[in-house]
């Protein structure tokens, strides 16, 4: 029976406010009951119909390439067709690969992350190549642009001797316009849009190119994993850090930093991958920043 999103956050407002006061503040720091909501929809532990409502999808596992899976939709174990032992772990719930085998879809990682199935080489040479087919003029009412080279964004008055096709952006208003560009004695000469979504995506595999991946350092505990990151992931990747928490993160620094639990990193790490990402781990003590 699906249920409303004003019911589910009533009903946990009503439990949990009185041990946290501040759960009934959507502009708290802490995630409001509707993020939550939202971020278990995109995990695939929830699914949002039309008109506000969840409900609860058919189980399914993920596997964690050893002897665990990640457990999300299905609902309380007690309501599953045969007895099966998890326990939580972040947002979701871990149980046995052998005890999902012929019962529940088993899904692998890479399909569960959702990002392109050919991976972000031949992603992205296709997205230029198509890019390319489909430049024009440009014209002069674009101001301040910049090219992303040698892995950051450029200013193109200071990229006198840029030569090529680069991504490109510009700033309109309170966002960033996205576009492939031809540029030639460091003035444009084509472009053509591109979405954000795809400029993202794009950029991760051109920093790698240019021999600037984006480096993200993992320090390690016995039960969680902390990661910072300065970049925003694409929307797919994103969804594995879901399965831990973000963090308060230092201020000014534009880092954001995510708690991870541990049997939970291969997901993390296999999204990072993708993206063509340079992880470095360090083991350290439990309870340590």
């Amino acid at each position: 029976m699906p249920a409303s999103t004003l019911s589910l956050t009533s009903l946990v407002r009503r439990r949990l406010t009185p041990l946290w006061p501040a759960l009934d503040d959507e502009q708290a720091t802490e995630p409001g009951v509707k993020t939550i909501l939202e971020d278990l929809g995109e995990l695939g532990d929830l699914v949002r119909l039309e008109g506000g409502r969840w409900l609860i999808p058919p189980p399914r596992a993920i596997n964690l390439g050893g002897t665990l899976a990640v457990i999300t939709g299905g609902g309380p174990a007690q309501t599953f067709p045969w007895s099966i032992t998890m326990r939580g772990a972040g947002r979701l719930r871990l149980a046995e690969v052998d005890a999902c085998a012929g019962r529940i879809d088993v899904w692998e990682p890479q399909e569960w992350i959702g990002a392109p199935l050919e991976g972000l080489q031949a992603w992205s040479t296709q997205l230029l190549t198509s890019a390319k087919a489909q430049l024009k003029p440009a014209t002069n009412a674009l101001a301040n642009v910049s090219i992303r080279a040698s892995g950051k964004w450029m200013a193109l008055p200071a990229c006198a001797t840029a030569e090529g096709l680069f991504l490109a952006r510009c700033r309109t208003g309170p966002r960033f316009e996205y576009f492939v560009a031809q540029v030639s004695g460091g003035h444009l000469r084509q472009i053509t849009g591109v979405r954000p979504g795809q400029a993202r995506r794009l950029q991760f595999y051109l920093d790698a190119q240019a021999g600037h991946p984006m480096i993200v350092r993992a320090y390690v505990s016995p039960t969680q994993v902390r990661l910072r990151l300065h970049r925003y992931l694409p929307r797919e990747e994103t969804r594995a850090l879901l399965l831990g928490w973000q963090m308060p993160s230092p201020g000014g620094t534009g880092a954001i930093d995510y708690s991870i639990p541990r049997e939970m990193f291969p997901l993390v790490r296999q999204a990072l991958a993708g993206l063509h990402v340079d992880v470095t781990e360090r083991q350290i003590a439990e309870g340590r920043p």
